[in-house]
């Protein structure tokens, strides 16, 4: 599965090609969410998943979820990052919080 980092007026995105690719995306439950977030994560900044850090699982008033943390990718430094989930568990994308000076 190709991974793209794309960036939008401020916001890095990386577009999750789950559906594409799988056809209907199925739910991530709560318990898997980091995990899932770090090997997301670890395959769009190609890195390992011990070198990714989460937070807790957000919950924000629409009923969509997020994960917040960051990654260490060496000499490029510290990244933080966005894991996206929708109100079902379904995975939607991994946001870049950091500008990578593009």
């Amino acid at each position: 599965m190709k991974r793209t980092l794309v960036w939008l007026g401020g916001i890095a995105t990386v577009a999750a090609l789950l559906a594409a690719s799988t056809g209907v995306a199925t739910a991530i439950s709560r318990g898997n969410m980091p995990a899932y977030c770090r090997g997301e994560v670890s395959a769009v900044y190609a890195t390992r998943p011990m070198y990714v850090k989460t937070g807790k699982i957000v919950k924000a008033r629409d009923g969509s979820l997020s994960i917040h943390g960051t990654v260490d990718k060496g000499s490029e430094g510290i990244k933080a990052f966005a894991c996206r989930f929708d109100r079902k568990g379904k995975f939607i994308d991994v946001m870049a919080m950091t500008s990578d000076g593009e």
